[in-house]
Formats: C-alpha cells, sequence, structure tokens
C-alpha cells in the first residue's frame, strides 16, 4: 500500500491506489487544524492548472471570486480551471477538508456536461445528485485519513465514464512537456487541428482557452521556482522566459491580484498552495 505524506502546510496527501486513476489524481489530500493555526484568515488562491474537489465536513468555506464580484459559501464543491482571482475564508472555529487535486481533463471524465457551460464552483450535490449524498454519508463514517481516502477513490472509481480524450490529453501533455512555451499554432499543427477546433476541444474538456492553459502552466512554473529556489525575481523571469520583469510582475498580478514580491513575502504562511 502506498503511504501517506504530511506536508509543512499540515495537509495529509495520499497518491491514489487504482493504477488508472494515477493518470488522472495527482493526489488525495485531508487537513484538520483549528482555525486559531492559519495565519492568514483569508487566503488568496493562486490559480493552478489542476481542478480541485473539497468537501469541508460541518466546516464550510466562504469562496470569493473577485473577478466575477460573487461570494459563495462552499460544503462539497469541485473548482473549474480559471484564472479568476479567488479567496477563500474559512467560517468556523475550524478548517477540515478531505479532497483531491485531479489532472485538467479528469472532471469531462465524470460528466457528460460541456465544462465551460458549468459555474466558476461547482456543487457537487447539483452535479452528481444522490451519488454525492451518499459519499458525505459515508466519509462522515470513517475513521482514518486512509479511510477517507480509500471512499474518494471509490467515487471517482463508480463515476469514471468510458470516452475517448486523447486529444485533449495531448494536448495537454504537449503543453506541460514545453512548459508552457508553446505557441497555439503549433500545438495546433502538432495536433493536426485548426485554432478554432482545438479551442473548442479546451471549452467543452477543459473549461477554459488553450491560451489560458498555457498562461496558468508558467504561472505554476514560475510559482514553483520562486518557492523552491532562492533565485531573485530577475532571474525567475528570464528563466521562465518573460520578455522582462515588469512583464513578469504584470502578468502574476493580473492572475493572482498580487505581485510577484508580494507572494514570495506571503508564501510561508500560504496554507493553500499547491505547489
Amino acid at each position: 500500500m502506498l503511504k501517506k505524506t504530511v506536508l509543512d502546510n499540515g495537509f495529509i496527501i495520499q497518491k491514489p491506489f487504482n493504477h488508472h486513476l494515477q493518470t488522472l489524481v495527482d493526489y488525495y489530500f485531508y487537513l484538520d487544524i483549528p482555525v486559531s493555526q492559519l495565519k492568514l484568515q483569508e487566503e488568496h488562491v493562486i490559480p493552478f492548472p489542476r481542478i480541485t474537489f473539497g468537501y469541508f465536513f460541518d466546516h464550510p468555506f466562504s469562496v470569493t471570486n473577485h473577478t466575477a464580484n460573487e461570494t459563495v459559501t462552499a460544503n462539497m464543491v469541485i473548482s473549474r480551471i480559471a484564472t479568476d482571482q479567488i479567496s477563500v475564508k474559512p467560517l468556523t472555529d475550524r478548517v477540515k477538508i478531505i479532497g483531491a487535486h485531479v489532472r485538467p481533463y479528469t472532471l469531462v471524465f465524470l460528466t457528460d456536461e460541456n465544462i465551460s457551460k458549468l459555474p466558476w464552483l461547482i456543487d457537487t450535490e447539483n452535479l452528481f445528485g444522490n451519488r454525492a449524498k451518499r459519499f458525505k454519508r459515508d466519509v462522515e463514517n470513517c475513521a482514518t485519513p486512509q479511510d477517507m481516502f480509500a471512499e474518494v477513490e471509490n467515487i471517482f472509481l463508480k463515476t469514471i465514464l468510458d470516452k475517448d480524450l486523447s486529444t485533449i490529453i495531448k494536448a495537454v501533455r504537449l503543453i506541460e512537456s514545453k512548459k508552457g512555451e508553446i505557441a497555439l499554432a503549433t500545438l495546433s499543427e502538432k495536433l493536426n487541428l485548426s485554432n478554432r477546433t482545438l479551442r473548442n476541444h479546451f471549452y467543452r474538456a477543459l473549461g477554459c482557452s488553450p491560451k489560458d492553459y498555457i498562461q496558468l502552466v508558467k504561472l505554476k512554473q514560475s510559482i514553483f521556482q520562486m518557492k523552491h529556489s532562492a533565485d531573485n525575481l530577475t532571474e525567475v523571469t528570464y528563466s521562465q522566459n518573460y520578455a522582462d520583469q515588469a512583464h513578469f510582475t504584470n502578468t502574476v498580478k493580473n492572475l493572482t491580484g498580487e505581485s510577484p514580491k508580494d507572494i514570495r513575502k506571503k508564501m510561508p504562511d500560504f496554507r493553500f498552495l499547491q505547489f
């Protein structure tokens, strides 16, 4: 059996047990801490080229989309891939979450809905109905995080649909293998698709444009370098192939609402930083 890992931000994570799910799910996660241990009571979530599922038990969060100027209360939700500026804030005295970070195309394996037509924050019960309600009941009866991870895996396995998504999977893999350094024309050419057809594939399966996804992959690379190296921001700028530091700063601020300098300063206090 695969071992679970405890991260320095308090999360317990676990890779999928099932071989097929290892191609769709990055990892399951669990966190249970008092809010008093959070240094940031409200935290900006860095846009990420992954979809996140989360169930908050009886400790819901307030989730604000600053781009859409909308706030919702989250109990069991799925966050779509987006370049929107989003922050989260606990509404009780405790944070208790079970969830999963999954590949960008995993959601379209679970539903026949056009992903671009779904809300920016998807109510899991609205999408999956009684299946989601049974999951809540089952996971609440679990005694350990390991048991909860097994229930998350079980619901994925029961819900996965048989689909041919080879085109969008190949497109995502190409973008990620190039770390976002690929032109849309080159991507279309390698997939033997028109730009319009490629865009349609992305919107239906991921809910965003290929350009947006490329931006998120580049952002992920930049934040990872900022977190795991001592490189200054000028070095990060040029290693990530931005034209200059002003371009890098403006891009990051447009996507996150904060400058690279501010993000780096707050980074030790981020609880929801997946990099």
